[in-house]
C-alpha cells in the first residue's frame, strides 16, 4: 500500500505551484512590452486601469497617474509586438460625454525608426481636451463682457442687434447666396494653397529684391515722377503728335496697299540680295578686316612732298594665270547661290579638279617660254625702276609746289 503524503506538504506544493504560474506569467505578459512615460497639464479622468488607443484600438493601459505640481505624469504601457514611432504624441480622448477618457498615442506606426521601452513624451507632444466646467467659465465671461455691466452698460449691444436686426431683414437670401460664394472662394483657395504658396514665395522673392536695391527703386521712381510731370505738361502736343501719327500711319497703310506689287518685288530682289550677301558671308568677313588696313595704308602712301601716291598694284592672281582660267571655268562664280549653277558646277567637278591639278604645271610652262611678260606676271615681285623723291639718299624731291598745296600738278 502507499503511503499518503501529509497534508501539509500537499498545501506547500499547490502554494509553490501557483507562485511558479503567477511568476511565469508576469513574465510572458511583461515581457517586450514597451513601457512610456507623458506629461500632460492636466488628467481628469485618467487612472490607472484607462485604456491605451491606437486609432481606438485598445493596445495597452495607464499603470500610474503622478501630479507633478503643474503637471501630472502618466506611466503607460503597450502590449507586446505593437510598435510606436519614435516621435509619437499622446493624446487624452473623451469617447462619450461620461467624464471617462482614454490616451490615444498617434500617428501609427508606418515605418522607420520605433519608441523604446522607458521613453518620455514631453508635455509640447501632449494635449487634453477642453473642460466642460472651462467652457461654461468662458460663456459666463463672455455673458458678463456683454452684460449691462459690460459693453451693454448704456445700450449699445441693444442698438447694435437692432440696427443689425434693421439690416438683414428681408436679405435672408442674399446672405445665404454671400455665405455659400465666399465657402466656394475658400474651396477655390484651399485647392490652390500650393499656387497660392509658390506665388507668396515669389513675392517674398521680389520684396527682397526691392529691399536690397531700394537706392536704385528710388531712384527709378524720381526719373519716373519727372517723366511723368514732363508728359503732363507736354499733354496737349503729345495729343497732337499722336493725332499726326494716326494720319501718317493711314497714309502709309494707303501707299502700301496701292504699292504692295512694287513692294513685293523689292522685297524679293531684296532677298535675291540678302541669298547673296549670305553666300559671300566669308568674302564679306574679309573685306572688313581688311579694308581698314588697306584705307590705313593709302594714308600713309600719299606723299605730301610731291603730291603722289607712293603706291603699286598687288594682284597675286599675276602669279597664277593658269588657276585663273580654273576659276573662270567655275559657273557658280559668275551667280553665287544660283542652284543651276551650283549643279553645273557639281557635274563638271571632274573637269575643274583636273584644271586645277594641271595649273602648276602650265604656269611653269609659261615661265620657260615667256620669261619677258609684262606687268609682272609670273615674276613674283615687280621692280620699280623709278624711286620714289624723297625715298633714297641723294634723290631730292620735285622743287615746286605740291599740287595738294595749289602748286601745277
Amino acid at each position: 500500500m502507499h503511503k499518503k503524503l501529509p497534508y501539509w506538504l500537499v498545501a506547500l506544493i499547490l502554494v509553490v505551484v501557483v507562485a511558479v504560474v503567477a511568476v511565469v506569467y508576469v513574465g510572458v505578459t511583461r515581457f517586450g512590452r514597451t513601457t512610456v512615460t507623458a506629461t500632460f497639464p492636466t488628467a481628469v479622468g485618467v487612472a490607472a486601469g484607462t485604456d491605451v488607443r491606437i486609432l481606438g484600438v485598445t493596445v495597452g493601459s495607464v499603470d500610474e497617474v503622478t501630479p507633478m505640481g503643474d503637471t501630472v505624469e502618466v506611466k503607460l504601457h503597450v502590449d507586446r509586438g505593437v510598435d510606436i514611432p519614435a516621435d509619437a504624441k499622446a493624446v487624452q480622448v473623451t469617447p462619450s460625454v461620461i467624464p471617462d477618457r482614454t490616451v490615444q498615442l498617434l500617428p501609427a506606426y508606418s515605418g522607420g525608426p520605433t519608441m523604446e521601452s522607458g521613453a518620455h513624451i514631453p508635455i509640447e507632444r501632449t494635449a487634453t481636451p477642453v473642460e466642460v466646467d472651462k467652457l461654461y467659465e468662458s460663456v459666463t465671461d463672455l455673458t458678463e463682457a456683454l452684460g449691462p455691466e459690460g459693453a451693454n452698460a448704456d445700450g449699445a449691444l441693444d442698438r447694435f442687434v437692432s440696427s443689425s436686426a434693421d439690416n438683414l431683414a428681408g436679405n435672408g437670401a442674399a446672405l445665404g447666396r454671400s455665405i455659400d460664394e465666399l465657402s466656394e472662394a475658400a474651396t477655390t483657395l484651399a485647392d490652390s494653397s500650393q499656387d497660392i504658396s509658390e506665388t507668396v514665395v515669389n513675392l517674398q522673392s521680389f520684396v527682397t529684391m526691392l529691399r536690397e536695391n531700394d537706392a536704385q527703386v528710388r531712384q527709378f521712381n524720381t526719373q519716373m515722377a519727372d517723366f511723368n510731370a514732363t508728359v503732363a505738361s507736354q499733354r496737349e502736343n503729345l495729343q497732337g503728335a499722336l493725332s499726326e501719327l494716326s494720319y501718317a500711319l493711314a497714309d502709309v497703310a494707303r501707299l502700301i496697299r496701292d504699292n504692295q506689287d512694287v513692294i513685293k518685288s523689292s522685297a524679293d530682289k531684296l532677298t535675291t540680295i540678302s541669298q547673296i550677301t549670305a553666300d559671300q558671308r566669308d568674302d564679306l568677313e574679309e573685306i572688313l578686316k581688311v579694308a581698314p588696313l588697306a584705307l590705313s595704308n593709302l594714308i600713309n602712301a600719299y606723299d605730301p612732298e610731291s603730291g603722289t601716291l607712293s603706291m603699286r598694284a598687288n594682284i597675286p592672281e599675276k602669279q597664277n594665270p593658269a588657276g585663273v582660267l580654273c576659276q573662270m571655268m567655275t559657273l557658280g562664280r559668275l551667280n553665287p547661290g544660283d542652284e543651276m549653277f551650283k549643279e553645273l558646277d557639281n557635274l563638271r567637278r571632274a573637269d575643274l579638279d583636273a584644271c586645277e591639278a594641271a595649273a602648276p604645271g602650265a604656269n611653269e610652262h609659261i615661265r620657260e617660254n615667256y620669261p619677258d611678260l609684262p606687268m609682272g606676271i609670273l615674276e613674283g615681285e615687280m621692280k620699280q625702276s623709278i624711286p620714289v623723291p624723297g625715298t633714297e639718299p641723294g634723290i631730292r624731291g620735285w622743287d615746286m609746289t605740291p599740287a595738294s598745296e595749289g602748286g601745277t600738278p
